[in-house]
């Protein structure tokens, strides 16, 4: 079987119009936050983040899974992060944040989505400040109760838990990996998973275990494995 190599995102002609960027809501970006995970001394990992409710940000678990200690920051400014509610299966984590003054993203639903429809990424790829990039989708695919959204919105390292966003403004999804390869696909994990996230015990922050579904090489899902050679 070939193999097939993934990626996590953290840094140490259809049915449907194209939208110019002048017609994008940029204030989508006020929801999106860099994450700052410490691991120890002289180990920093960055990432990305939404703000999804009061003092709440949601990331991916790869982000933080290390981190002794992680910081939501935007700007000059940077807040610390008390406790943590992770599903790391699913790779989501929701970050407890007191006193974040950030806009909340107002959440979406992958079932209102459809192949070809535009997508708008923001994030912190490369901690170097808020990014913006624009696509569409370019498939869905089931998993677990929702559905896994590929996308031609291009995302870099730093870019883990940024906000993957439909064209009326909704959070559909976070930036999580993407695969290897000229052809490779850009993949986030649903909002769908958000609020369900809730309901967990939180935890202070501290080191996570377990691999999430697209790490894991014994249980990917079919979408993920390569075809064999012929």
């Amino acid at each position: 079987m070939r193999q097939l190599v993934l990626f996590g995102l953290l840094w140490g002609g259809g049915l449907w119009p194209d939208v110019s960027d002048a017609d994008v809501d940029h204030t989508l970006s006020l929801s999106v936050v860099q994450i700052q995970a410490y691991a120890g001394p002289g180990k920093m990992f960055f990432g990305s983040g939404v703000v999804v409710g009061p003092d709440r940000v949601a990331t991916n678990c790869h982000v933080t899974r290390a981190a002794l200690r992680v910081t939501v920051a935007k700007g000059s400014v940077s807040y610390p992060a008390v406790s943590q509610q992770a599903d790391t299966r699913h790779d989501l984590c929701l970050l407890a944040t007191p006193g974040i003054p950030f806009p909340s993203a107002s959440l979406g639903q992958t079932e209102q989505l459809a192949i070809g429809q535009p997508l708008y990424f923001y994030g912190y790829p490369r901690a170097i400040g808020i990014s913006f990039s624009e696509g569409k989708v370019r498939a869905l695919h089931p998993f677990e109760g929702s559905r896994i959204i590929e996308t031609s919105a291009n995302f870099t390292l730093g870019a883990s838990g940024g906000g993957i966003f439909s064209a009326n403004g909704k959070l559909v999804g976070l930036a999580t990996f993407l695969s290897a390869g000229h052809a490779g696909g850009y993949y986030a994990i649903p909002s769908d998973w958000i609020p369900g996230l809730s309901a967990l015990e939180a935890h202070k922050i501290g080191p996570l275990q377990g691999l999430s579904f697209w790490e894991d090489a014994a249980t990917l899902p079919a979408f993920l494995r390569a075809p064999p050679r012929p």
